[in-house]
């Protein structure tokens, strides 16, 4: 009996189920919510370039939805694994600049795209992991000012210094873009290096040495973060690379190390003369002597054959000489404008006259091995180049060190002087467009000049870079050399590119 019961009582129970169940499947077909499907077959994980924009175009249906009721939202987490996202497109498709820095193999952004029903208020949602990959290769690396106070750094690759590029990519303001700041000061070297493995520039202004790493360009550390043993107050005057050997140069004194074994400078070398801002550093391997330079203050030129513990390390003076064409140790109240090495070790110098103004070139030989101290660099040559063009107000100088030339830049005008014979010859080879100022003059060379043992590019060292300011827009110029022994500007075949603030220093990386 009771089991009667029981099963009549079920029997109820589902009847009311059922109809409870009809009601509802009643009403939903008289009343069917509109929906959005948002297509992503083909779109799984997304990559972008560092720079460049991300571009993601779903398939959205709309059934039985205009698309004027839909609202849309992509937003993008600031940091891998981050929650705080920000907005950035309202469209139903995606194109914006992406600036964040490259992410490693394990991390990635979440990009995530809302579709929202106006009418009704409901979303639909669409997630991607999106991976930022490095876009800043080998090329040119741009220090500009805006304010004059602060410096930012830009890039440029182009087929003529990036191998296997086939167009123009200039990104501006890239160490802003990724640091959120400007370096303070105005930085006026650079250089690049590899630290460890891992590649870095290096850039000086007047109170400040910073590393900037070239992987993503963020913030390498500054001044007591490059030292083994920090100091009150820095003031650099040079930073440069020899073979397995890298200087820095700080109110006259002269620190090395090699960052290829180490992340820091040590203290620098015990000498009682003054190195200046402007040295001659020999960067082939093993050469007789590493360095020379002009010591102002004692009036004589000074040669070091090493910069390592292995070597002789220690500073002389070149020995004067009385029947040659200058006396080494007897040359007072000059300034230094420039000093290089040519391929063959020998030493260039270019000093100016402080009471004639006479601008004049000095050369010397490489010196000569002789262990454990070399023999001292002979001197060559004197020339007197006072007859330049405004070389007496230039600022901006460069050697080829395969040829006997070296080039100036004076007002808008860049000029030639060919040293091969006994008396100079003078003549202009560029200028730049009326009003403008050039504001930095190089030879182009690779970053890793002279030590490749492979090829390079058809350009390196056969070719100038300058860049000019016309007081609203900053310049950089390519221009490829012709006429060997003579240096030429192929004139047909200069490049410039374009939208820079004032440049204040330019450098390669690889």
């Amino acid at each position: 009996m009771k089991k009667s019961i029981i099963y009549r009582s079920l029997f109820i129970i589902v009847g009311f189920l059922s109809v409870a169940c009809f009601n509802d499947e009643s009403s939903l077909d008289v009343n069917e919510i509109p929906t959005v499907v948002i297509d992503t077959t083909g779109i799984g994980s997304l990559s972008v370039y560092q720079f460049e924009n991300l571009k993601v175009a779903p398939e959205i249906a709309y059934e039985g939805i205009s698309e004027d009721d839909l609202d849309y939202s992509w937003k993008i987490n600031l940091e891998p694994n981050d929650t705080l996202y920000q907005i950035i497109g309202t469209e139903a498709t995606l194109d914006y600049p992406i600036e964040f820095k490259p992410t490693s193999s394990n991390y990635a952004h979440q990009l995530v795209l809302t579709v929202t029903n106006k009418a009704n208020g409901i979303a639909s949602l669409m997630a991607w992991p999106v991976k930022v990959l490095n876009n800043i290769g080998e090329g040119l690396v741009i220090a500009e000012t805006s304010d004059g106070v602060n410096t930012d750094i830009s890039h440029i690759m182009a087929p003529e210094f990036t191998p296997d590029l086939t167009e123009n990519s200039v990104k501006h303001h890239v160490y802003s873009a990724l640091n959120g700041t400007t370096l303070a000061g105005i930085i006026k070297q650079m250089r690049f290096a590899r630290v460890y493995g891992e590649d870095a520039i290096y850039a000086i202004s007047d109170a400040d040495l910073y590393r900037i790493n070239t992987f993503d360009y963020t913030f390498g550390g500054s001044n007591d973060d490059l030292f083994y043993a920090a100091k009150d107050s820095y003031s650099p005057d040079a930073i440069l690379g020899v073979y397995q050997g890298d200087m820095y140069i700080d109110s006259g004194r002269l620190t090395s190390t090699y960052l290829g074994a180490s992340s820091r400078y040590g203290l620098p070398f015990s000498s009682d003369y003054q190195v200046p801002g402007k040295i001659a550093a020999n960067p082939i391997s093993n050469p007789a002597v590493v360095i020379t330079f002009y010591e102002q203050e004692s009036g004589q030129f000074i040669y070091q054959p090493s910069i390592t513990q292995f070597g002789d390390n220690t500073m002389y003076p070149i020995p004067a000489i009385t029947n040659g064409n200058f006396d080494p140790a007897n040359v007072p109240d000059r300034v230094i404008l420039a000093a290089d090495v040519n391929t063959d070790g020998g030493f260039m110098h270019l000093l100016k006259d402080q009471n004639s103004g006479k601008v004049e070139l000095y050369t010397f030989d490489g010196g000569e091995s002789n262990y454990p101290s070399p023999y001292p660099p002979n001197p060559l040559g004197y020339f007197d180049l006072s007859e330049a063009p405004g070389i007496s107000e230039a600022e901006h100088f460069a050697f080829l060190n395969d040829q006997d030339i070296l080039y100036y830049a004076s007002g808008d005008k860049v000029y030639a002087i060919i040293y091969s014979s006994s008396t100079p010859v003078i003549a202009e080879r560029y200028s730049v467009p009326d009003g403008a100022e050039i504001t930095t003059l190089q030879v182009y060379r690779q970053a890793d000049y002279p030590w490749r043992s492979g090829s390079y590019l058809a350009l390196n060292n056969k070719s100038l870079i300058l860049s000019s300011y016309d007081g609203v827009e900053g310049e950089v110029y390519l221009l490829p050399l012709i006429n060997t022994g003579v240096g030429n500007v192929d004139l047909p075949n200069v490049k410039t590119f374009s939208g820079f603030d004032r440049i204040t220093a330019i450098t390669t990386q690889l």
